[in-house]
């Protein structure tokens, strides 16, 4: 029998959110340097950045109630 125990998949997450965090910087870089400075990419933008705090709360509520000790069982 295989244990593995439940950190295992929040290190994957936080693992995934760190690349997802790097690209979003990227995104963001090329857009204020390059892009259009409009009303319309200040907007998206906000969007974008309201979508990802949305995102996040909504992980840490039910992220909160788990309990990260526990072992899956194989």
């Amino acid at each position: 029998m295989i244990e593995i125990s439940l950190y295992v998949l929040l290190i994957i997450y936080a693992i995934a959110l760190a690349g997802f965090f790097i690209f979003a910087i990227f995104n963001l870089y090329h857009l204020f340097n390059y892009g259009f400075l409009s009303f319309t990419s200040f907007f998206v933008t906000f969007l974008f950045l309201a979508g990802v705090v949305l995102i996040l709360f909504i992980t840490y509520q039910f992220g909160s109630q788990i309990d990260w000790s526990q072992t899956i069982t194989f």
